[in-house]
């Protein structure tokens, strides 16, 4: 059986999530001011477009992750790359700011699909090291980001936001529509063996193979769990566009909060990377243990050391590891559910994870407004992280142990 086509497989998806999440969602930001300077709106005026972007991302997976097992792959991957396209394509046409809505809902079905299509790849053609590449692919996202924003200003400049956002378009659709001729649903499709994996792994593969269950069961216990001990750490990261203002909050030029951001960005980058390759070598679950003590080491140096710069920028650095929470969640539930329901039970998960998430800034915000400070919020997440690393070392007792049968 072929082995090699693995590498193939592995490329398709880091193009994707790449050109997907770096250019697309991380550039919008910075597309986006474009229109603000260029046409008078005011940030309230587009804010429409990430509430929905961020609304009907998670309420999407519901619907999304159920086509996911129907629809043959490389068709999925296509249309994930021209939903995507489209909602920035659609940008360069519009005269009026309720017309950024449209892109709003365009953005959040295709991110839904974007979230579910490589993790269920990846999951399938990888038995060794199955957390190293989750995190490697997924850290794509930033290093994209990190190449494209600039360009994406520069462009701006030269050319008019309008021109650069069918330019994105084009790039990230090209980069989407390439990865499709390489991703494949399961290496059986393609008489290959997974990475690691001997002709004996294809058996549940086979099984998989089959139609998705009609019915997933709700497996509540199961979902309350995964959210207080793994998405905890995407809650933590809502805190992430509070930096600058919290560090003006404590008398500190606006400098340090940008500097803290870049230096955030470095943990955000490595952490995916890093997290799958401790899952690897030391266990999934030692491994959320190590870094939610890690996160919440950074509530205290936050909390702590808000008069020292140093511990603010260590505190900054620790909280960027919080972005390993999407390589985790996908990990866990590969963990505790059977493949065939793989997709539907994950994007339960994140549909609750997400939703929860947005309303964390209304809460912080809230907070500030009342307290003049955010060290209440920072010490509620910390003690959060804390009992949580308590609750894994409990899972055996609270039944969170095996797969569902």
């Amino acid at each position: 059986m072929k082995t090699k086509r693995v590498w193939l497989v592995f490329a398709g998806c880091m193009l994707m999530y790449g050109a997907m999440m770096g250019i697309l969602f991380n550039c919008a930001g910075v597309l986006i001011n474009g229109v603000i300077q260029s046409e008078g709106y005011t940030s309230n005026d587009l804010a429409g477009y990430y509430s929905l972007r961020n609304l009907v991302s998670p309420i999407a997976m519901l619907f999304t992750a159920r086509l996911l097992t129907k629809v043959n792959i490389k068709l999925m991957t296509v249309l994930v790359g021209a939903i995507g396209s489209l909602s920035f394509l659609l940008m360069s046409f519009y005269s009026a700011p309720w017309q950024w809505l449209i892109s709003g809902i365009l953005h959040g079905v295709a991110s839904s699909l974007v979230m579910l299509l490589p993790t269920t790849v990846i999951r399938n053609w990888f038995v060794k090291n199955r957390g190293t590449f989750m995190g490697a692919y997924m850290m794509l996202s930033g290093v994209f980001g990190a190449v494209f924003n600039p360009i994406t200003g520069r462009m701006i400049e030269n050319i008019g936001w309008r021109a650069t956002a069918r330019i994105l378009a084009a790039i990230a659709f090209t980069s989407v529509l390439t990865a499709s001729l390489l991703i494949e649903r399961r290496p059986s499709d393609v008489g290959a063996l997974p990475y690691g994996g001997t002709e004996e792994d294809l058996i549940p593969d086979v099984r998989a193979a089959g139609a998705a269950p009609k019915h997933v069961p709700f497996r509540f216990k199961i979902y309350l769990f995964i959210f207080c001990c793994v998405s905890i750490a995407g809650l933590s990261i809502q805190m992430v566009s509070y930096i600058p203002q919290y560090t003006s909050s404590l008398g500190y030029d606006p400098m340090l909060g940008a500097r803290m951001t870049s230096v955030l960005m470095i943990g955000n980058m490595s952490s995916k990377l890093l997290f799958g390759l401790c899952s690897d070598y030391l266990g999934l679950w030692r491994s959320i243990q190590l870094f939610l003590i890690l996160i919440g080491s950074s509530m205290v140096l936050l909390t702590a050391g808000s008069g020292v710069p140093v511990l603010l920028y260590l505190g900054a650095l620790l909280l960027g590891f919080g972005y390993m929470n999407g390589v985790a969640n996908s990990l866990v539930s590969s963990e505790l559910f059977e493949p065939d329901q793989f997709e539907v039970q994950y994007s339960r998960i994140n549909v609750l994870a997400n939703l929860s998430a947005a309303a964390i800034p209304s809460i912080a915000s809230g907070v500030y407004d009342s307290t003049g400070s955010f060290k209440p919020v920072f010490v509620f997440l910390g003690v959060w992280l804390f009992a949580a690393v308590i609750l894994i070392a409990l899972r055996e007792k609270l039944g969170i142990v095996k797969k569902d049968r």
